[in-house]
């Protein structure tokens, strides 16, 4: 059995109880049981059933109008064994029911919701606050430095509820760090590293090379206008 549904039953107060081993007498019920979930099955095939739903509703049919009005061979051999007549037509299991007259316990649903949550120890540091599952969570001042049990949905494990005696629960809430509390602040624009548009010295060499260029085409058109008009001057 796992340890977390031992957990939920203790919660509880369920009691749990095992069968002494190589004892097929004492598990009769659940195998008898199986045999009726087969039979139903073997009905429902039949029946050519298509949806959970439709497959759940005969299930409740088949346990209410057959199973639970029909005469129970366990339950004849119980009271023959204590030696109490039984009618001819046998007890089934609806009538055994009403015949005890022990009181029912019911449990509000916040117990059993409750029962039923993962729960686990967490030591508070001193910032008050717990670590699960890679994130912080606030607990409150008055618990620094103590030992907590925290109790959680493993659907939802974003909400953490927070226990200790003496204490009423509360709801832990995650740590959010805002703009003034980061550990690296940003530094200003000005000092702030950027990636350069271009390369200087390449951008200067380019003028460079245009100069150059500009340069070789002037002293051509100056040599060009002496061989032209030398004879002239």
């Amino acid at each position: 059995m796992a340890k977390q549904l031992k957990f939920s039953l203790a919660r509880l107060g369920i009691t749990v109880r095992h069968a002494p081993v190589r004892s097929g007498k004492s598990k009769g019920k659940q195998e008898k049981f199986h045999q009726v979930a087969d039979a139903y099955l073997r009905e429902a095939k039949v029946h050519k059933i298509r949806t959970l739903e439709e497959l759940n509703r005969h299930w409740s049919n088949y346990l209410e109008e057959y199973y639970h009005k029909t005469a129970h061979d366990g339950i004849r051999e119980y009271y023959e064994s204590l030696d109490v007549a039984v009618p001819a037509e046998g007890i089934t299991p609806l009538q055994e029911w009403n015949r005890d007259s022990r009181p029912l316990t019911f449990l509000d649903a916040s117990v059993v919701a409750e029962a039923f949550l993962h729960h686990e120890q967490r030591m508070v540091d001193r910032g008050a606050c717990i670590s699960f599952q890679g994130r912080k969570y606030e607990t409150r001042p008055a618990l620094i430095e103590f030992k907590v049990e925290i109790s959680y949905d493993p659907m939802a494990p974003e909400t953490l509820t927070v226990r200790y005696p003496g204490m009423e629960p509360f709801t832990a809430k995650p740590v959010k760090i805002g703009a003034f509390c980061d550990k690296s602040p940003a530094l200003p624009v000005s000092m702030q590293e950027t990636e350069p548009e271009n390369s200087r010295m390449l951008a200067v060499l380019e003028r460079k090379r245009e100069q150059s260029r500009e340069k070789i085409t002037n002293a051509i058109s100056f040599g060009q206008f002496r061989k032209d008009g030398g004879a002239h001057v």
